[in-house]
């Protein structure tokens, strides 16, 4: 989860999003507006955003709801081949996270491996290198 977030704030139009609301409360029109974004992407990116606990409503108009940063700042590390996480949020929580190469491998091989194995299973993968540049 929180390296979704770190994904999700180092994306351009996440960026975007945030910097248009990390002051004051905007409705999505606002957002996308300022953001200089169509309204379905607006929506599509609030929506994920709001999932990942980054924006929260901040107040449900009659007609139109607002949307309010969660994050005070974040900032992703590597130090001595540890990757550091840390989210500070509005509400003073911070969360700190440190992830070494053996807790990513824990996460990725397991997936990793099925994977492979069904793309060789269908014929569509392989476990090469690719050469393509």
């Amino acid at each position: 989860m929180y390296f979704d977030i770190a994904q999700l704030t180092c994306d351009l139009d996440s960026r975007r999003i945030l910097s248009a609301i990390d002051i004051k409360p905007r409705s999505a029109k606002e957002i996308a507006s300022a953001s200089r974004m169509s309204m379905s992407r607006c929506y599509r990116m609030i929506k994920e955003m709001e999932q990942n606990k980054i924006i929260s409503r901040a107040s449900i108009d009659r007609r139109e709801m607002s949307y309010i940063s969660n994050l005070r700042s974040i900032e992703l590390r590597l130090e001595e081949d540890r990757l550091k996480l840390i989210v500070c949020y509005r509400d003073g929580t911070i969360t700190d996270l440190r992830l070494g190469p053996e807790d990513l491998e824990k996460q990725v091989k397991a997936p990793m491996r099925q994977e492979m194995a069904q793309d060789l299973l269908e014929g569509t993968g392989s476990i090469e290198p690719s050469t393509i540049s």
